[in-house]
């Protein structure tokens, strides 16, 4: 992965299509709301519907949420990196348009070396989101991305067929475990939990 021509894009606040350790994302500066709207338009993508935040630490999901509970701080520590995206409340550092107006955010430590050696140069979030127009097939290899889509794109990062491995979203609510979605863990974390 071209890591410092991804950087170089991000800190200049354009969109990258890249490899995730899930399919193929749309990644930005989760910082920049420029950068945040450009994602929903060339999406296509309604805005009551939230994005991710890609972390590389505990100590980053800190800086921007607030009131982590033991229970969510077991399992950030037990299941990132990994497939699984939790939501936490988030702080007053992540703009609204990510979580569409809510005060929660979903968080992912990606378990890819390379990204996370891109959050760790850029030291800030990424926001991100499938690589596809909304509503239609997740994108698994780069000759699949929507040919509008692709021109307002200003870096694409070709890292070959990759298997679709979608992410388990969870939350926890009063201590309760709760499923969003089911992914490739969800039975682990059940068990865990």
């Amino acid at each position: 992965m071209n890591i410092d021509k991804i950087c170089q894009v991000l800190n200049d606040g354009g969109l990258v299509i890249s490899p995730t350790d899930t399919i193929y994302g749309i990644m930005g500066d989760a910082l920049n709301e420029n950068v945040i709207r450009k994602i929903y338009n060339v999406k296509k993508r309604n805005y009551n519907k939230p994005l991710i935040l890609l972390m590389n630490s505990f100590e980053m999901i800190k800086e921007y949420t607030d009131n982590i509970s033991e229970i969510e701080e077991n399992a950030i520590k037990k299941l990132f990196p990994g497939c699984v995206t939790i939501i936490l409340k988030k702080n007053y550092k992540i703009n609204n348009l990510i979580t569409s107006n809510t005060e929660y955010v979903g968080i992912r430590i990606p378990n890819n070396k390379d990204l996370i050696s891109i959050i760790n140069k850029l030291e800030r979030p990424i926001v991100s989101t499938s690589a596809n127009i909304s509503d239609e097939d997740v994108i698994t290899n780069i000759k699949m991305i929507d040919e509008n889509l692709k021109r307002k794109i200003d870096y694409i990062e070709d890292g070959g067929e990759i298997k679709e491995n979608a992410s388990t979203i969870i939350k926890f609510d009063n201590e309760k475990l709760i499923i969003l979605r089911e992914g490739n863990l969800t039975k682990k974390i059940r068990n865990m939990f």
